[in-house]
């Protein structure tokens, strides 16, 4: 751990044990809130991690990676007021957000509809549906429940926890972090959110005999109050693994019964940071399974959409907005030396075509076209540490990776060695150099299989491997 994450961790649980007297029918509110949205725009605070000297203005000490991990253990097991039961005639209940990123093919082919149901947040920005709305509406020909239309009271108990949370932070009138203003309107407002969400899933999980909950994160406040609540009833919890593990700070503290993950990496880092034993399984992605499946669109229909040469080679670059797009730029001039090959750019999905598609006419966005689509198409992939750059090499793609020097980066992607550069200019050597040096190639090759073996070591479908999971925990 180097000192910035080591000051992340320590501020983390400074936090949590400073506000912990903070508590709603039993749920400490500290473990719950979403601890980086509070200091999310604070460059103060981050520019400050960096600093060995910060750690003299906290508490707490972080050295190893399992300290954090040991804390939330003790609190996930104070919530353990029953022993997991295999309620086989329950419902299957999936928490559905827009990081769970289940096919609806998967819905269809491994979810019984009689004995599975979704429950949905529902929507901050529009008025609240009724109650018949709700009962008509479904997601993909699923029974759907929206935890906002539970209706609540909970404006006394709101008041009290945050009168109790100013008092605390008049008594912190010295702290660093606890007197910036931006920081107290935000915890004042989660802690309304996070106590109206505890109610609302309380009052759910009341309602619904559920036999398994499947969320997509335990990171965000919503899954996270819906696996302790699940926890609190004896129903057994899967945390499905959303994206790679690229952040230190994006996939612990681990709250689920089970976290589903990808491969081996997943498997040796949860237990790196004191997971409790056989808590993790290689699960890999019902998502990925399309990486596996033929495209659904024709070679000449794509490339005449898209408006490029067949003939030539194609090279994908995916971008995430306008994040390093100097270096894009760079590797972009340096890649357009060859004449002969096509260059596509990725953006997320819904983005309007990026600005480097402008500012190259040669180069193009890949339109509304669908990731596995694409991928099937091209004959190379560069990326910056997405999760597309695993998914490529799943549908057997050579990957380089444009990397970083984000202190916080986990190496996910450190095994590919030469394959992954913080220089533009060189990476976009190397990736000619594939296109033009058949032993290069060769080589790249091998490091994709290499990688794949230990990061995704089973391409059987996983729907078919959570469909075993979600029957091992209930029946």
């Amino acid at each position: 751990m180097n000192t910035y994450v080591k000051n992340y961790w320590s501020q983390y649980l400074d936090f949590i044990q400073d506000f912990q007297t903070l508590n709603y029918k039993g749920f400490t509110l500290s473990y719950i809130i979403h601890f980086p949205s509070l200091i999310r725009n604070n460059t103060k605070i981050w520019n400050a991690l960096y600093d060995k000297g910060f750690s003299k203005q906290l508490r707490n000490r972080v050295k190893a990676p399992k300290e954090i991990q040991e804390v939330f253990n003790d609190y996930v097991q104070s919530h353990k007021k029953k022993p997991l039961v295999k309620n086989k005639h329950g419902k299957v209940v999936v928490n559905y957000d827009t990081v769970l990123r289940f096919p609806e093919k998967t819905f269809k082919d491994y979810f019984d509809r009689s004995r599975t149901m979704i429950i949905m947040a529902g929507s901050k920005n529009k008025k609240r549906p009724s109650v018949s709305a709700i009962k008509n509406k479904q997601l993909y020909n699923l029974p759907t429940k929206y935890l906002s239309n539970y209706q609540i009271d909970t404006k006394k108990d709101i008041v009290k926890i945050q009168n109790q949370a100013r008092n605390l932070l008049k008594s912190y009138q010295d702290h660093h972090l606890y007197q910036e203003k931006n920081f107290q309107s935000l915890l004042l407002k989660k802690i309304a959110e996070v106590i109206n969400c505890i109610e609302q899933s309380l009052k759910f999980l009341d309602e619904v005999s559920a036999s398994c909950l499947i969320v997509s994160t335990t990171h965000s406040y919503i899954s996270r109050i819906l696996a302790l609540a699940a926890l609190e009833k004896g129903i057994p919890t899967i945390c499905m693994q959303h994206g790679i593990i690229g952040n230190e700070f994006g996939f612990t503290p681990k709250i689920a019964t089970v976290d589903a993950v990808y491969g081996n990496f997943e498997v040796d880092w949860y237990k790196a940071r004191g997971a409790p034993k056989d808590s993790v399984k290689i699960i890999g992605h019902p998502r990925f399974d399309y990486a596996f499946l033929p495209p659904t669109i024709s070679r000449n229909k794509f490339f005449k959409q898209l408006g490029v040469d067949k003939s030539k080679k194609t090279l994908l670059i995916v971008v995430r907005g306008n994040r390093d797009i100097d270096k894009w730029r760079i590797l972009i001039k340096t890649i357009s030396k060859q004449k002969n090959l096509n260059i596509l750019i990725k953006d997320f999905p819904n983005s309007p075509p990026h600005p480097l598609t402008k500012e190259f006419p040669f180069v193009h966005s890949t339109q509304s076209f669908d990731l596995y689509n694409v991928l099937h198409k091209v004959d190379c992939v560069v990326s910056y540490t997405s999760t597309v750059g695993l998914e490529a090499m799943l549908a057997q793609k050579p990957v380089f990776i444009l990397g970083n020097k984000i202190p916080s980066y986990t190496g996910y992607y450190d095994d590919l060695d030469e394959l992954v550069q913080t220089d533009p200019k060189k990476l976009g050597k190397l990736i000619l150099k594939y296109f033009n040096d058949p032993i290069w190639a060769s080589y790249v090759k091998q490091k994709r299989e290499e990688f794949i073996r230990y990061a995704y070591p089973d391409t059987s479908m996983s729907s078919e491997r959570l469909k075993k999971l979600i029957d091992a925990l209930t029946s």
